[in-house]
């Protein structure tokens, strides 16, 4: 198809102009006419605008570098290289590019369009991502994906050079915490959590720049969490994709401390929902009494009330002071001797359990201790069920 045919005498007499003011190359003079036709590149655009001109009578040659582009389309082979070498080593699945425009060459594009308006033309940043773009697909075999790209190219005009922003993996799975002491979460106090010893096992397959664990809740750092709890474990800036999750599972479990099962690879969106999901849980409570445990039928009345809890003492310092109100959904309970009990709870989440049973000096109403007049201290606690399904 001939371009010729798409332009009128008012675009010649604008491109002509545009050529007496600016040291142009074709496809920055292409480029203001690239809403004219289609299936041309605006190299190809350019070159036939000064063809045409050319055979009537007008001739202005590209000397040096373009004024506008400083040269960027002629170089297009040497970014090319610049992002191969760039990208040796990570492993993805598709692309995009995004180019960063230097100040100098924002500047010369808007002089340019307040010249001769934007009527025809497309952006530099347009241009230059397709053209790359076009180029990467068939030096790296790799499809270009605007909507989900594994990887994004950033070609930074102002400083020179290429960036890269690579898809985060996202990892799926469930686990237990056997051992009390540990958190879930680093931690500057605590040498280990339960995020250290999945990391040190996951970047050993799958390095990565950082990590983050998202899990639904958490327990206390000294309570197990004997069912297992989702999670989806995140690792930034990935230079691997792949690994055998099977294998990765079974390195995790030799840890003793923590079991993982379950582990499949996922997107963003498993996040959220690991993080919105607001399932009851029940609890293994040990208690102890001041005082020789009496009337503990009383216990009866938690059963289906709201509980009107400000934020514990023992958190105070790292989070709000509010009042919270949450659902004891049912209470059972076991004498071990006659200063100790074990309780079995289902309640709400966010539900503080260790100040259901000490009140916490009145901050958490109505408590164990409050209904039996009975001061106690929790000895231990045991996540043993998270109602992730309506169980």
């Amino acid at each position: 198809m001939n371009f010729q045919k798409f332009l009128k005498p008012k675009h010649l007499e604008l491109a002509k102009e545009i050529l007496k003011n600016w040291n142009i190359c074709d496809s920055c003079l292409g480029r203001q006419f690239a809403q004219l036709g289609t299936g041309f590149t605006n190299k190809e655009r350019g070159k036939a605008v000064r063809k045409i001109l050319r055979e009537k009578g007008f001739e202005k040659p590209l000397k040096g570098k373009c004024e506008i582009c400083g040269g960027f389309f002629q170089e297009l082979d040497k970014w090319s290289e610049k992002i191969i070498k760039e990208t040796r080593g990570i492993e993805f699945e598709s692309f995009v590019i995004g180019t960063v425009m230097s100040s100098e060459l924002i500047r010369k594009e808007e002089s340019l369009w307040e010249e001769t308006g934007i009527e025809y033309c497309e952006s530099f940043k347009a241009e230059a991502n397709r053209e790359i773009g076009k180029k990467m697909e068939k030096k790296l075999g790799k499809k270009a994906d605007k909507q989900n790209p594994t990887l994004t190219i950033i070609l930074d005009l102002e400083e020179k050079k290429i960036r890269l922003e690579i898809k985060p993996v996202f990892i799926y799975g469930e686990y237990q915490k056997l051992v009390r002491g540990i958190p879930q979460t680093k931690w500057d106090k605590y040498p280990i959590t339960v995020e250290d010893i999945i990391a040190e096992c996951a970047l050993k397959r799958i390095p990565g720049d950082s990590h983050a664990f998202h899990g639904c809740g958490r327990e206390d750092i000294d309570a197990r969490c004997l069912d297992w709890r989702p999670f989806v474990f995140e690792i930034k800036n990935p230079k691997k994709r792949h690994t055998d999750l099977k294998s990765l599972e079974n390195e995790i479990n030799k840890s003793k401390k923590i079991k993982v099962r379950d582990l499949v690879f996922c997107d963003k969106n498993k996040v959220i929902e690991v993080k919105s999901a607001k399932p009851d849980k029940t609890y293994r409570v040990l208690a102890e009494f001041e005082k020789p445990v009496k009337n503990l039928e009383k216990l009866k009345t938690l059963k289906g009330i709201i509980i009107k809890q400000r934020t514990p003492s023992r958190v105070l310092h790292r989070r709000a002071d509010k009042l919270r109100e949450k659902r004891v959904k049912n209470i059972k309970w076991k004498v071990i001797t006659n200063k100790k009990c074990e309780f079995i709870i289902r309640a709400e989440a966010g539900l503080y359990i260790k100040e259901l049973i000490t009140g916490d000096k009145g901050r958490t109403k109505p408590s164990v201790s409050e209904i039996l007049e009975n001061p106690a201290k929790v000895l231990e606690l045991d996540v043993i069920k998270i109602h992730t399904e309506e169980t």
